[in-house]
Order: C-alpha cells, then sequence, then structure tokens
C-alpha cells in the first residue's frame, strides 16, 4: 500500500502540469458559474429599481400639480402639462410592467422583457385586496389627466379632484408601492443569498481541491523553503543587531561570560582590540565588582530562559588606560533556531560619560543658582520692605478730606505708587502713579518718585501741573526714557471746595457729587512722567468744585486689565457697574471692599498678573477762611494792548467772567487763548457787536430763561422750529429752511448761502460729533443712518428781523469743552482748513458768521447760535465775536456764592 501510495505521489509530481490544469479548470468552471448567476440578477436589481422609482413618479406628479394650482407661472403652464404627461406615462409604464410579472434577462448588451409570473404576495396587493394597487393605480391615473387637461387659471386649492388625488390617493398608493418595493427588496436578498451560498461551495471545491494538490505536490518543498528561511531570519537577526547598534558598544558573550563578540565602536571607545579580549570573562575585565551584580544576575536568568526581557542598566565600565566610562547597558539574547534556547548574550552599551559629567556641572550650577537666588530675594524683600516704608498709611485723613488707600503688588516690589500730604493746614494733595511694569526696576522709579516729591512737599507746592512738572524731570533724569509713570494729582483747598486734577497719562478718576447716582468721570490728558521734557500739564487741568458730601474715586489701570481665566479683562464697564450700584455706601473700606470681592471673583484667584492700586476720599468738611478770597464777582475785561505786552497770570475764577476785547485782529492769540482757557472774545470796535449790545454781550453767563436764539434777537422777528426725529429728515428740513428764507426776499444770497453751510455742518456736528460716552467715543458712524432715540434731541431754530438773521442748533449731549474748541480754532488757523480734519466745522462757523455763541451744560446740553447782519456782507477775512460759556459745576456753585 505504501508502495502505491509513493508511486501515485511520484506520478503526479511527474505530471504537475496537468495537476495545475485541473486546478484551473476547477477555476475556470466557478467562474462562469458565479457570474452567470450574478447577470441573472441584473434583472432583479432593475425591478427593485422600478418599483422604487414609481413612488417617486407619484410624488413629482403631485409636486407638479402644486406648482401648477399655486405657482402659475403666467405663459408657462404648457411646459408644466408637458412634464405631468411625461410622468403620468411614465408611472403607468413602470405600473403594468410591474403588475404583469415581467422578468429582465440580459442578451448581449441589452436587458430584455419577457413575461414572468406575479408571485401570490404580489398578486395580492395588485389585485386581491380590498383596494387593489391596480385600481388605485388606474384611479390615480385617470383623476391626474382631468386635473392636467385643467388650465391652470381655473384650477384652485380647493377644488375636489386636486383634495381627493393629494390627500387620499397618494398616500394609499405610497402606502401600496412601498410594500411592493419591499418584497422585491427581499426576493433580490433572497436570490443573492442563494448565489452567497453557490460562492461558498465552489469555494469550498477549490480549497479541498488545492490542499490535495499541497499535500501531495508541494509539502516536500515547503519543508526545503521552511529550512531555508530559518537559516535567513537567524542570519538576519544577526545582522539588523549589528545594523542597528553601529554606534553603541556591542559585546557578545556566549554561556560562561565569555566574550565572542567585541565590535569596532567597543575597540574605540575602551582601546582593548578585540583579538586580546576574545575568551575573557566580561565581568571580570570591565565591570567594578561593587557594580557586577545586578548584572551578572540579568546575564544568568536570560541565558537560562528565566529572564525574557530586561530593563537597562547603568554601570561603569574599566578601559584600557584604567579610567571608568559611564555605560547603560540594553542587553538581550540571540536563540537557537532549531532549539529555541539563547545561545549569545547581547550586550549593548551607550556611553553617557559625557552626559554625567554635564549633570554634573548642572547640578553645580543649581546649587550656586540657588545661592544667587536666596541672596537675590533676600534683597528684593529688602526693596519691598523699603518700598512699604516710603507709602503713606492706607488709612488718609487730610484738610477736608478722609478716606482709604489700598495697594496690592503682583510681585515682591510693584510698580504702582501713592502718595498724599497737606500744605498750610487748608491744601490736601493726592497722587496715584503707575509705573510702566513691576518688579524691582519698577520699585527703583517709585522710589525716584517719591524722593521727588519730598521737596515739593517743603515747598508747600500745592499746583498740581507744578507737581507733575518737577516729577517729570525727575523721572527723566532717573529713567532715560527706559521707563515711564502715569500719575493721577488732585489738589483741594479745603477752605473752599476747590479741586484741581492734572494728569501724565492716568487712568481718569470717577467723582460722585453728593445725591448722585452715578460716577462721573474726570477729564484731563498728559503725557506720562519721563517721556518729554516739553511737557507741559498746566495746559490740560481741570478745576472744579466740591460740595462736602462729595467723593473721589482714584485707581491704576491694573485694576480694569486684569483678566478672567478665559482672558476677559475685568473692564471699565464693570468697574462702573460696581461703583454705581454701591453710591449710598458711606464708608471708603466697604466700597474698597466690594470692588475687590468683585476683582477676585472675575480672576478666581488672590495673585494679579499687574499691581492694582485704589484711593478713595470723601470731602468730609470745610476749613473756616483764614485769608479773604481773591476771586470776584463781576466780568473781568482784559485789554488786547495789556495781553499782548506779555504773559500775564489769569485770576482763578470761572472763565465765563474773564473777556477778552479785540483791538484788532486776534487769530494769532488762539493758541494762548486756549492755553489760558480764554473763551469770550469780543472785537471793541465790530459794528455788529454794538447793534447787539454790549451789555447784552457781556451779560451772556448769566442764563435767560429762554434759548440764545431769542434772547439775543429780541422784538418783532420770525421764527421757524424744527425737530429731527431721524437722521434721513435732514435733507427735507434744509431744502424747507431754503426755501422759506428764500420766500423773505430780503435776505442777501451771501449770508443765505452761508447759513445753508453752516446749518449742514452744524446739524452733522449734533447728530455724529456729539453723541459721545464718558470716555469721549463716539456712539455712531458719520453719515449712518439711524431713528434719534427717545431721549435724544436735535432742534434746529431761525430767526429773520428786517437787520439780523439767526440760526441755532440745540442738541442734548454738551460734550464739546472750551479746550476742543479753541485748540481746534489754533490749528486751523496755523494749519489752513482740509476737508476731513478735525474742527474744522467749527472754523468754519466762526469765520462764515458774524457772531458765534456756544452754550454747553456739559453732559446736558449745547446750543450752538450764529448770527448775520443784514446791512453787511459776508467776509472770512473778519474775525468776528465769539463766547463760549460752559456751565460746569465750579462755575455754577460760584454764580450761586456770587448771587449771595
Amino acid at each position: 500500500m505504501q508502495d502505491l501510495f509513493r508511486r501515485l505521489v511520484g506520478r503526479m509530481l511527474e505530471q504537475y502540469a496537468t495537476v495545475l490544469f485541473v486546478l484551473a479548470g476547477v477555476a475556470t468552471i466557478t467562474y462562469f458559474v458565479l457570474i452567470t448567476d450574478l447577470r441573472s440578477q441584473e434583472g432583479n436589481a432593475l425591478l427593485v429599481k422600478m418599483s422604487t422609482e414609481q413612488g417617486k413618479v407619484v410624488q413629482d406628479i403631485n409636486v407638479l400639480l402644486s406648482q401648477k394650482v399655486f405657482v402659475g407661472l403666467n405663459g408657462m403652464d404648457h411646459k408644466l402639462d408637458g412634464k405631468i404627461l411625461v410622468s403620468l406615462n411614465e408611472l403607468e409604464q413602470m405600473h403594468m410592467s410591474l403588475r404583469d410579472g415581467d422578468r429582465y434577462v440580459r442578451e448581449g448588451d441589452r436587458l430584455m422583457r419577457v413575461s414572468g409570473n406575479l408571485p401570490n404576495d404580489l398578486k395580492f396587493i395588485y389585485f386581491d385586496k380590498s383596494k387593489p394597487l391596480d385600481h388605485l393605480v388606474r384611479d390615480y391615473l385617470a383623476l391626474a389627466r382631468k386635473i392636467q387637461r385643467i388650465p391652470a387659471k381655473d384650477l384652485h386649492p380647493s377644488n375636489p379632484d386636486l383634495q381627493k388625488l393629494l390627500f387620499t390617493l397618494s398616500p394609499l398608493l405610497l402606502e401600496d408601492m412601498n410594500k411592493v418595493s419591499s418584497i422585491y427588496q427581499r426576493q433580490t436578498e433572497f436570490m443573492l443569498g442563494s448565489t452567497a451560498n453557490k460562492q461558498n461551495l465552489m469555494f469550498a471545491i477549490l480549497l479541498a481541491s488545492l490542499a490535495l494538490v499541497g499535500v501531495l505536490l508541494l509539502q516536500p518543498m515547503v519543508q526545503r523553503l521552511k529550512e531555508s528561511a530559518l537559516k535567513m531570519r537567524q542570519e538576519k537577526a544577526f545582522a539588523d543587531n549589528v545594523i542597528h547598534t553601529t554606534q553603541a558598544l556591542i559585546i557578545g558573550l556566549d554561556a560562561d561570560g565569555k566574550i565572542v563578540l567585541f565590535n569596532q565602536h567597543a575597540e574605540e571607545n575602551t582601546g582593548w582590540p578585540e583579538i586580546e579580549l576574545r575568551g575573557k570573562d566580561f565581568f571580570d575585565q570591565f565591570i567594578p565588582a561593587e557594580e557586577q551584580g545586578e548584572l551578572h544576575a540579568l546575564f544568568s536568568g536570560m541565558m537560562s530562559g528565566t529572564v525574557e526581557f530586561a530593563e537597562a542598566i547603568e554601570t561603569r565600565m574599566r578601559i584600557s588606560t584604567g579610567d571608568y566610562l559611564h555605560v547603560v547597558w540594553n542587553p538581550t539574547v540571540i536563540k537557537n533556531s532549531a532549539s529555541g534556547m539563547p545561545m549569545m548574550f547581547l550586550n549593548t552599551g551607550i556611553d553617557i560619560t559625557e552626559r554625567k559629567e554635564a549633570e554634573k556641572k548642572v547640578q553645580k550650577a543649581h546649587a550656586e543658582l540657588a545661592q544667587l537666588s536666596a541672596r537675590l530675594q533676600g534683597e528684593v524683600n529688602l526693596a519691598a520692605t523699603l518700598q512699604r516704608s516710603i507709602l503713606p498709611q492706607p488709612t488718609i485723613e487730610l484738610p477736608g478730606l478722609q478716606g482709604v488707600a489700598n495697594m496690592l503688588t503682583s510681585s515682591e516690589v510693584g510698580g504702582d505708587y501713592y502718595d498724599y500730604y497737606k500744605v498750610s493746614g487748608h491744601h490736601s494733595i493726592l497722587m496715584v502713579g503707575d509705573v510702566s511694569g513691576h518688579g524691582v526696576a519698577a520699585g527703583t522709579m517709585v522710589g525716584a518718585a517719591k524722593a521727588g516729591v519730598y521737596p515739593l512737599i517743603h515747598e508747600g507746592v500745592t499746583s498740581p501741573s507744578e507737581i507733575l512738572n518737577s516729577l517729570n524731570d525727575t523721572m527723566r533724569a532717573t529713567a532715560q526714557q527706559s521707563l515711564l509713570m502715569t500719575m493721577a494729582c488732585l489738589s483741594l483747598d479745603a477752605r473752599t471746595g476747590k479741586l484741581a486734577f492734572a494728569n501724565a497719562g492716568h487712568v481718569l478718576p470717577y467723582l460722585l457729587k453728593r445725591g448722585a447716582q452715578s460716577w462721573q468721570m474726570l477729564e484731563a490728558s498728559g503725557l506720562p512722567l519721563g517721556k518729554s521734557a516739553d511737557s507741559d500739564y498746566q495746559e490740560s487741568v481741570l478745576e472744579l468744585t466740591l460740595e462736602v458730601g462729595d467723593r473721589l474715586f482714584l485707581y491704576t489701570d491694573g485694576l480694569v486689565e486684569e483678566e478672567s481665566p478665559s482672558g476677559e479683562p475685568f473692564g471699565y464697564d464693570r468697574l462702573e457697574a460696581i461703583l454705581n450700584a454701591n453710591t449710598d455706601v458711606e464708608d471708603a473700606e466697604q466700597l474698597r471692599n466690594q470692588i475687590l470681592d468683585a476683582l477676585r471673583r472675575h480672576c478666581r484667584s488672590m495673585l494679579y498678573s499687574d499691581d492694582v492700586t485704589m484711593m478713595i476720599v470723601t470731602h468730609s468738611d470745610r476749613v473756616a477762611q483764614t485769608a479773604a478770597s481773591n476771586e470776584v464777582s463781576d466780568i473781568i475785561r482784559i485789554s488786547e494792548n495789556f495781553y499782548r505786552q506779555g504773559d500775564h497770570p489769569i485770576p482763578r475764577i470761572a472763565k465765563e467772567y474773564v473777556v477778552f476785547l479785540a483791538e484788532q485782529d486776534y487769530s494769532d492769540l488762539l493758541p494762548r487763548f486756549s492755553q489760558d482757557g480764554i473763551c469770550r472774545i469780543l472785537p471793541r470796535h465790530d459794528d455788529f457787536c454794538k447793534k447787539l449790545g454790549w451789555n447784552h454781550l457781556l451779560n451772556q453767563h448769566n442764563e435767560s430763561p429762554d434759548d440764545d436764539l431769542y434772547a439775543l434777537m429780541p422784538g418783532r422777528a420770525q421764527y421757524r422750529h424744527f425737530q429731527l426725529t431721524h437722521t434721513d429728515d435732514k435733507p427735507f428740513i434744509v431744502e424747507e429752511i431754503h426755501s422759506w428764507l428764500k420766500d423773505q426776499g430780503h435776505i442777501p444770497k451771501d449770508q443765505l448761502d452761508a447759513l445753508m453751510m453752516v446749518l449742514d455742518e452744524m446739524t452733522e456736528n449734533s447728530l455724529y460729533a456729539a453723541p459721545r460716552d464718558g470716555k469721549g467715543v463716539a456712539y455712531y458712524v458719520k453719515g449712518e443712518s439711524r431713528e434719534l432715540s427717545s431721549h435724544e434731541e436735535v432742534r434746529i431754530d431761525i430767526a429773520v428781523s428786517e437787520d439780523i438773521l439767526g440760526l441755532m442748533i440745540t442738541d442734548n449731549w454738551g460734550t464739546l469743552t472750551p479746550g476742543v474748541f479753541l485748540k481746534n480754532l489754533a490749528h486751523a488757523m496755523s494749519e489752513g482748513v482740509e476737508a476731513g480734519i478735525g474742527g474744522v466745522g467749527l472754523y468754519m462757523m466762526w469765520r462764515m458768521s458774524d457772531y458765534l455763541q456756544i452754550r454747553v451744560h456739559p453732559q446736558k446740553r449745547t446750543q450752538v447760535t450764529t448770527l448775520w447782519d443784514l446791512h453787511g456782507s459776508v467776509d472770512m477775512g473778519v474775525e468776528s465775536g465769539l463766547q463760549f460759556l460752559y456751565h460746569s459745576e465750579y462755575e455754577s456753585a460760584y454764580q450761586m456764592r456770587a448771587s449771595i
């Protein structure tokens, strides 16, 4: 039997081509059986597609009929009708094919329809149920064709046929069509499953054929291939280890720990040639006795097979010079491919001597750095102690002022600074500053600022501008512009409540008037200390009068710039909301704690990235007068000859009481007017001023119950009044004003044109330039179309008499200040008129009118009045009279005192 089997195998080996031919025949038969079966499925796929698409065709017909009802398309009815007919014919064809049970078979490149039998479940749906699908389709087709023939103009959504088609027949039809589609899909799935079974059977036959051929023909060849592959794997494993560790120490040991492999890299690093080391004990030759234990134990475990893998081990390695290398060993074993037992211990080492030396240097550097850090920390702590010692106590007790100060530093030495002192028993000085940065350098600037304040205290300096001018020189000499310092400086005369505020680029403080419900920002500008030698802080000093009970809040920008974990700053809006919510809190410490609690909640931390300083004070009382006041209650007239002779101090009274009497053109004096705050200029020899009445003009600081236009033009003038409710009202009102003035018949063209130009500019200012928030940011973009809010007023008044033409515009913003007005006039005079440059409009109002008057109640109302002499001419070369009347809180208080 065995002999017969061997002869059979030999015969098959000799006839391997016949075996391969048989396998090819089996594969070919399998292919043709499967491809024939799969092609038969194409017809089923087509039936599934048709059964699925007929529902979509019904929906398309419904949509087209709906379009015909609701769209109409005005002349496009025939296109809709054509689409409906095409869809109806398509539906009828698909239904007939599916209803008759037709089949589709491939003949060449085409699928041909042949007659077939309808399965019982489909026959029930099409013909035997209570409402057969065949009847439903025919009813649907008939009704749809009927509706299609109705003209679009006569077809309405309420058409009963359309209602029946869409809401009665269509749902039943689509439901049955979905059932038909599901049945065809199940049939297709069953046939595909049958095909899969055939595939499995043919695959089993093919596998059996392959197994028979493999046992009889391929097994001897496979055995030879295994032996060759094993030998190749052994050689490849060794070669890979050598290749991947070329730049490492590679030392191979036999089962006794003797060296059998010592690569070139190991020779170069140790100074030993391989020929001298072969057969020597690795551990005795290279590893110090005290470090052999762990590595030797690992060698024994891996060579015995009890340890499969090992972690890296670090030891010293003795070299030929007697010195030591620091080496990290990564051991592995080479196994016998036949027995699987370890036959070589391969020790791969990485020289880390340089790294060890670097670590020692780093450790030494860390020790030295720790000593230096300790010394520097001591110096920083000393600097912080000194800085705290130069600052006054946080509880403020000054003449007329009581309150608290608070400073939180982001590091040991902060860059914030606060100070206060008193002079002569009735002047109180407050200062809050912030250096650009923090730490020791910023602390040095704080110390320099304190040193600069000491002589000012002894000299009794009370003027905020003088204080800032002096500190500016100190900061420039100290930091040479490498660091800057912002500072807000306020001076209170506790005898009168007069407060002066000068600012060197610092965040603006807040004022709460007694009984008010919101804090107001005090505005004054100036460059930071140390920025420029030309800084003069007198130019922007703000003066006002505090009443007993008024309160001040000063701070540094660290408060509003601190960010939450998500990066949102604390911000001005949040600060103002807290201040306004606590207007009834009179205790300064309580208000300070409210703000700090809100800051901690916002930042979710008590450690801040910048220094935070606050000062909260209340004007608590008035100090008894010790000397007669130099304030007067009458108009101060300054003649031009006196003013041009040199710099003269302007009396520190409300600027409404100072009038400059011009003898000639005075535009060259506008920069000085701006600096001295002179904003009432009347040409002494101007005929139009005489016509208006000198006493009348000089008394304009006293407000009249009437608006300025009616106060300046009393008598039998004709008046027109216009109120804007939308920005788009402007062109219509301007046109109506122009027509009304032309109809008067006696207004010269020059005056009429000048009024229309000034009217346009004044209206634009009231609509876009005047609406600003407390920080001077415009609410609206110029030219933006908008409806005026309920609290916003823009009013235009026109007056015409036999001799005078007048225009007045009133808004309720009150944002224009005398300083801005005079600076704009001076800039336009020196630089010329250029479109789009701020201040040109104000300049044109002044130059094109015979008299200009501006009355401002801050944050409440602005009233601009321009007048023309109808018997004169418009001459832009003539510098007419102008008066800017600014009724601040200080000036109102002065008027009250003057009237007592």
